[in-house]
């Protein structure tokens, strides 16, 4: 394929994308609000939403759970129960694997916390609008997971947004009855190939959302 058929980057950067979610969610709310980014994606798109609406900021830190032959199967946020895929229904011999699964999705975020948000606690959300933002939303576990971990902390209302969505993402949320705040919302499950103008190098993404998170401290 000539390499002139490129795909067109949706968002110039992740910071442009977040400040255009930024400006949908100022229609969608008002004050008290939080923005809520979900690790590690979701933290600079989160971060320039936040700019964007003059609201308080903060991450929320999740894992992912998988099984080896089905792939994710759920998530965890902080130190909440587990959310599951309704769809999974798991066969006898297979629970001692996914315990394993969720303790390691326990375990990696006590590890990511440390790296985004040392031993500083979550800001608190009470009486507050509460908005969950990821990136380039493939998956709705996470954020589905980071919905019910704040539901927890008394807020007035829980959003969740992504500047980038799958429509299979915005069927499980809503099914949930969240609000789901997406400008570009995609048929193929797979996402958006060039979701953001940025270097597709997701060590390179990472580093940066560590840094952010800590600059929100």
């Amino acid at each position: 394929m000539p390499s002139g058929t490129e795909t067109e980057a949706l968002y110039p950067s992740r910071s442009g994308a977040g400040a255009q979610l930024g400006n949908q969610l100022n229609k969608r709310t008002s004050p008290p609000t939080i923005i809520l980014g979900v690790t590690p994606g979701g933290v600079e798109v989160a971060a320039n939403a936040a700019k964007a609406m003059s609201c308080s900021f903060d991450v929320i830190v999740a894992a992912s759970i998988r099984l080896d032959e089905l792939g994710i199967i759920g998530a965890i946020a902080e130190d909440s129960d587990a959310v599951l895929d309704p769809d999974f229904q798991p066969r006898f011999g297979i629970m001692e694997a996914l315990e394993e699964a969720i303790d390691g999705a326990r375990r990696a975020i006590k590890t990511e916390r440390l790296l985004f948000r040392g031993q500083r606690p979550l800001r608190s959300v009470e009486g507050m609008n509460a908005i969950v933002v990821d990136g380039h939303a493939t998956s709705p576990w996470k954020m589905l997971a980071a919905a019910a971990a704040v539901r927890q902390m008394s807020p007035a209302r829980v959003m969740v947004g992504a500047p980038v969505g799958t429509q299979a993402v915005e069927s499980r949320v809503r099914a949930r009855r969240l609000e789901f705040v997406c400008p570009s919302v995609v048929p193929d499950p797979g996402g958006h190939p060039q979701p953001f103008g940025d270097p597709q190098d997701p060590s390179a993404e990472r580093l940066r959302s560590i840094v952010v998170a800590r600059e929100a401290a």
